[in-house]
C-alpha cells in the first residue's frame, strides 16, 4: 500500500505570498522534491518539523497525550479494526488492540485508552484499552451512534443513540455506566465535547441542532439554537462561544458560532464545502476539509474571518488535533503540520 508522505512548506499565515504547502501521496522510493518552490521532505517519516507520523488506515479519532499519538484505525469498518499508538515525533506505530469492528473516537486518561466502536453495521460500544496494550475491556456494549467520547478529571462519556441522542458515562475508577442525558427526536450524534462541567453534541438529521447540557445531569440536553435538517459535523469550545461545523457542500457549508448559553447561530465563515473536524487553539480554528484533501484555519481576531489554507494534498483528512502542532488522520497516514 502506498504510504502518503508530505512536503512540508514553512510559512507565516499572515502576510506571506507563499502558497501552503502540498502534501501530495508519495511512494517512500526515495526524497520528495520541493513543492512550490519551498522546503523539502524525505521518506523516513520524520515528523519533527512536519509530514508523515505513521502509517494508519482509515483514521476516525486521534488524540495527543503526553508525547505520544493514539488514533483509531476504522478500516473497512469490519474486524480489520485497530487503535494504534506512535511517539509524536514519527516513527513506527504500535497496535494496542487489534480484530476491532469499527473503532472510531478515542480519548486518553492516565494509562488508559479509551475508544468507541462505531461499525459500519450492527451496534458498537465503548471499551478500554492500557496505554501500554493488553486486554481489551467492553465498557458498554449494543450502543449505536458511539460516535463521540471524551473524559474529564474523573469520568469518561460516550454518546449513544435511541430515538435520539443520549449520552453515557462511567468513573475512570470503573463501575457501571450510566445514562446522565438524553434528547429525543430525529437526530443522532455526530460528535461529543466536553467544557468544564458543560456537554456539547453536535448532530445530524432532520431534527438537527448542537444540543447543550451539563455532566451533572441537572440540565438536560437542549437546542443552542432551532433545530433544523442540516449536519452539524463538529464542535469547538472557547470562553463563550461554541463553534461549529455544518458539513455541506459548497456555498452551504459554513462555521458558525453560538454562545455558550444558547441563541441564535453566527456564521464566522460561509461558502466552504464539506468542512468537518475541528480544533482549537488560542484565536485560531483549525479544520479539515476531507472532500478536498485541504486543512484550514480560521484566524478569529480579523473583523471579518475568512478560511486560509493551512496544508493540501492530502488523501481524505478527518480528525484533527492540537498539541506541540496539529496532528490530522489522514486515509493512510497520521500527518503533523507545524501550527500557524
Amino acid at each position: 500500500m502506498r504510504i502518503a508522505a508530505f512536503a512540508l512548506l514553512l510559512f507565516a499565515c499572515q502576510n506571506q505570498e507563499a502558497p501552503p504547502p502540498n502534501l501530495g501521496d508519495f511512494d517512500g522510493s526515495g526524497p520528495i522534491s520541493p513543492n512550490n518552490g519551498g522546503g523539502e521532505g524525505g521518506g523516513d517519516g520524520s515528523a519533527s518539523e512536519g509530514g508523515v507520523v505513521a502509517a494508519a488506515s482509515n483514521p476516525k479519532g486521534i488524540f495527543v497525550a503526553n508525547g505520544f499519538v493514539y488514533y483509531t484505525n476504522f478500516a473497512s469498518g469490519g474486524s480489520d479494526g485497530r487503535v494504534s499508538v506512535v511517539a509524536a515525533s514519527g516513527g513506527t506505530p504500535t497496535d494496542l488492540a487489534t480484530g476491532l469492528t469499527g473503532p472510531a473516537a478515542i480519548a486518553v486518561s492516565a494509562s488508559t485508552v479509551y475508544f468507541t466502536l462505531d461499525p459500519v453495521a450492527g451496534t458498537g460500544g465503548l471499551s478500554s484499552v492500557p496505554t501500554t496494550g493488553g486486554n481489551v475491556t467492553t465498557i458498554q456494549s449494543g450502543v449505536t451512534g458511539a460516535t463521540g467520547i471524551a473524559v474529564d478529571a474523573t469520568n469518561v462519556y460516550w454518546t449513544n443513540e435511541n430515538s435520539g441522542v443520549l449520552v453515557y458515562f462511567v468513573p475512570l475508577a470503573g463501575g457501571t455506566p450510566k445514562q446522565i442525558l438524553d434528547f429525543g427526536g430525529a437526530l443522532s450524534p455526530t460528535g461529543l465535547v466536553i467544557a468544564t462541567t458543560d456537554v456539547y453534541v453536535p448532530t445530524d438529521g432532520a431534527q438537527a441542532a448542537v444540543l447543550a447540557g451539563t455532566t451533572s445531569g441537572s440540565t438536560n440536553l437542549a437546542p443552542l439554537d432551532a433545530q433544523t435538517t442540516i449536519m452539524y459535523a463538529d464542535v469547538a469550545v472557547s470562553g463563550a462561544t461554541v463553534y461549529a461545523t455544518v458539513d455541506d457542500v459548497s456555498p452551504a457549508g459554513a462555521i458558525v458560532s453560538f454562545p455558550r448559553t444558547g441563541g441564535p447561530a453566527k456564521t464566522i465563515v460561509s461558502g466552504l464545502s464539506h468542512p468537518q473536524r475541528l480544533a482549537i487553539d488560542g484565536t485560531n480554528l483549525y479544520f479539515t476539509d476531507p472532500t478536498g484533501g485541504n486543512v484550514w484555519i480560521v484566524d478569529l481576531t480579523q473583523s471579518t474571518p475568512s478560511a486560509a489554507l493551512v496544508a493540501s494534498g492530502l488523501t481524505l483528512p478527518l480528525p484533527i488535533t492540537v498539541a506541540d502542532a496539529l496532528y490530522v488522520g489522514a486515509a493512510d497516514a497520521i500527518v503533523r503540520i507545524a501550527k500557524h
